[in-house]
Order: structure tokens, then sequence, then C-alpha cells
């Protein structure tokens, strides 16, 4: 399948292992405008809503969502897991994760992260995870990895997008999840 203007989160949910209709979905992506939202409206999904960044929305944290995007808010995040907290509150039990960021290219550091500061990303600061570190934020944010996607993302000679599907887990999340705040 193919998008209009493809970006690299509706490449990713080209690849994501979604049933064929999403009829009666409810959708929230997070960061980085509306991807796919012509594609999965027409497949079925009854609601698209498109958030900048999570708030603090009871509404929104109910659990009511079927599927949740997240393509660049994650890099961008001074506080990825909370973002990721935020995300496992709104998703349901049964919910898929298709969430995507830059990472380390370098499979040496898979295991860690770097904070670039916003003076040498011309404005904005961000993460930089390796794709181990990337994995390991879902999990104890409340969710079981499904895998990557892979023919994703963009590989360049230090870093890369990288994109996974994730579940919610039948297991309490390691965070406490009541204690991450949305902003501090």
């Amino acid at each position: 399948m193919a998008f209009a203007n493809e970006n690299p989160t509706e490449r990713a949910l080209s690849f994501a292992r979604l049933p064929d209709s999403l009829d009666g979905w409810r959708v929230l992506a997070i960061g980085g405008g509306d991807p796919g939202r012509g594609y999965l409206t027409g497949i079925g999904a009854d609601e698209y809503v498109a958030l900048d960044q999570p708030t603090p929305d009871p509404e929104l944290e109910t659990g009511g969502f079927d599927l949740v995007i997240c393509g660049s808010s994650l890099e961008t995040d001074v506080h990825p897991l909370s973002l990721f907290a935020w995300m496992r509150r709104a998703i349901k039990p049964e919910g898929a994760l298709v969430a995507g960021s830059r990472v380390l290219s370098d499979p040496t550091k898979s295991q860690y992260a770097r904070y670039v500061p916003a003076a040498a990303m011309g404005g904005h600061s961000r993460w930089l995870p390796g794709r181990l570190a990337f994995r390991w934020m879902v999990e104890v944010s409340g969710f079981d990895v499904d895998g990557w996607l892979a023919g994703v993302g963009q590989k360049g000679e230090s870093e890369e997008q990288a994109y996974l599907q994730a579940r919610p887990a039948d297991r309490a999340p390691v965070l406490d999840l009541d204690r991450q705040p949305l902003h501090r």
C-alpha cells in the first residue's frame, strides 16, 4: 500500500500487522501531524485523534484507543518514559502501538541512549537511544514488543529511523504510571 506523501510513520503503518478492516477502531496519533489518517479511516477507523503532544485530558487516558501511533514525539520529548506511560494509559488492553524513533546506528551502542543538546541540533534537543534502549523504554512502560517493522527507516552514518510494534502487556508496568507526570 502506498501513501500520498509518504513519511516514515506512514510507511511503518504499511508494515504493521493490523487487521484488514479497522471497523470501529479509535486511533490516537502523537506528534508529527496525522500520519496515515486517510488510509486508516478508509479501512474503517471510526475516530482519528491527532495531538502534537500528550495532554492531561482524563478522557484520553481511559484506555479507549485501539491503535496508538507515535513517530516523532519520542525523540524531542524531554521525558520519553512519561510519554510511553501516558500512551499505555490511553490504549485498550488488546490495542496496538506503532512507535518510531531515531536510533544510534552503531550496534555496539544499542543499549545506550544519548541526549543531544539543542545547540548541536539547531535549536531542538532530542533523545537518541540505541535499538535495545528504545525497546527497553517501551517494555518498562507496560508493553510487549511484537517486533521491529523492517524496511521502514532511513539509515544515516551515526543514526537511523527505526519503528517497532507493541501491545499492552498483561503484567503490571515496571513504571509507576500514576507517578509519571506529563510535564515537569
